[in-house]
């Protein structure tokens, strides 16, 4: 269970990905830091 009192990190930045044609498309990376799993959006 989660509550407001915990201190959870993140990381992010920038990165490029690979698109079609092999063109490069930037874009904002963020993930949490310490143990997961934790949910995703895409």
């Amino acid at each position: 269970m989660y509550t407001t009192d915990q201190f959870e990190g993140m990381i992010a930045g920038t990165i490029t990905i690979k698109g079609h044609n092999g063109d490069a498309i930037n874009t904002y990376f963020a993930r949490p830091e310490g143990p997961g799993p934790f949910p995703s959006v895409v």
